[in-house]
């Protein structure tokens, strides 16, 4: 096995980094019980489309507009990647126990790996595959050997799912206008459409009895919220779709195993729980998975250019996805198509 490039090796900081965020979302997500969760998530994506827009603008960072298709697959990606999935995961959590809900989301990296290989109509090397299996029996034992173990209803099970279903669609729905849109623009777009969605949502739920739309916080709220909104939605989305340029989207859902397994430990931090010797072990299989994953045998043209700016085509579970490259028509990870390309 060779080792990781530069970019590389970036790639997994990222989305490492992102794992880290993600996690302490656990405590920060305890702190909103009563708060509206339709207006709390709206305000939440909406301030953080704002935000990376405020900065884009400050540092003359253009963003690139989508056209066409790429509308559909923000407007996916909004819906199911971030609304869908932010709003599952909290019903979830306060139908099932929180250990319970962790072990269905380790499956993601499996998913991931497969629905990505369906839709391009390929095979997923037997590497990468084996990989997201590990991944994923690590984070489940993560969470099976917590202090309180599967506690699961049925109204849990399948919040679970439905969360499952959004993880997986934050990477694979963005994996075709990455190329084009860049990171940053994927963000933004995608946050303020999941914002728009949800407070909508919340309208409508309001005109019908519903909670109101939106509350004045508690400190802790408000704490919470800011922590979801900045380190959660901004900082997390953009760094991970940094990752998903460098390592691909096989590669990249490989970390989704390590959220179950951030979670647990800031669970443990928090005093709400402890780290049992099967969690411990569940957290080292999760990472010898990700490490199994990361590795690929050597390419000793992977990395070159020629002048025709056509790169050789590496193999499936090593390809990356880059806003700056410029190679010769490929198939997209998701459809099978070449990525669309706005006219100049």
């Amino acid at each position: 096995m060779s080792t990781l490039n530069k970019r590389e090796r970036t790639g997994a900081g990222l989305a490492g980094g992102s794992v880290l965020l993600v996690g302490g979302s656990v405590a920060a997500s305890s702190m909103l019980g009563g708060y509206p969760v339709l207006g709390g998530q709206a305000v939440r994506y909406l301030a953080a489309g704002l935000v990376l827009a405020a900065c884009a603008r400050l540092q003359h960072k253009p963003l690139p507009r989508p056209a066409g298709r790429e509308w559909a697959w923000l407007a996916a990606l909004a819906v199911i990647g971030l609304a869908g999935c932010s709003v599952l995961m909290i019903q979830a959590t306060r139908a099932a126990d929180p250990a319970s809900v962790g072990v269905i989301i380790g499956a993601a990296p499996l998913v991931i790996i497969i629905a990505a290989a369906i839709t391009a109509r390929r095979r997923p090397t037997g590497r990468v595959l084996l990989a997201a299996a590990v991944v994923t029996a690590g984070s489940a034992a993560a969470q099976l050997g917590g202090a309180t173990g599967p506690a699961f209803s049925a109204a849990g099970l399948a919040w679970s799912a439905g969360a499952l279903a959004g993880v997986a669609g934050t990477s694979l729905l963005a994996a075709p206008v990455l190329p084009r849109l860049g990171a940053l623009a994927v963000t933004v777009y995608a946050c303020g459409l999941a914002g728009l969605l949800l407070l909508a949502a919340a309208a409508v739920a309001r005109s019908a009895g519903g909670p109101p739309i939106l509350a004045t916080p508690t400190p802790a709220q408000l704490a919470a919220l800011a922590y979801l909104t900045i380190a959660v939605t901004a900082l997390v989305f953009i760094a991970w779709y940094a990752a998903l340029e460098r390592l691909g989207v096989d590669r990249t859902g490989l970390f989704n195993g390590l959220i179950p397994v951030t979670s647990l430990a800031a669970v443990a931090l928090t005093g709400t729980g402890a780290i049992t010797p099967l969690g411990l072990l569940g957290a080292l299989s999760v990472l010898a998975g990700v490490i199994l994953g990361l590795s690929r045998a050597p390419q000793a043209t992977a990395g070159t250019v020629n002048q025709a700016g056509q790169r050789p085509q590496p193999s499936a579970e090593t390809t990356p996805i880059s806003p700056h490259s410029r190679p010769a028509p490929a198939h997209s990870a998701m459809t099978g198509t070449t990525p669309h390309k706005a006219a100049a």
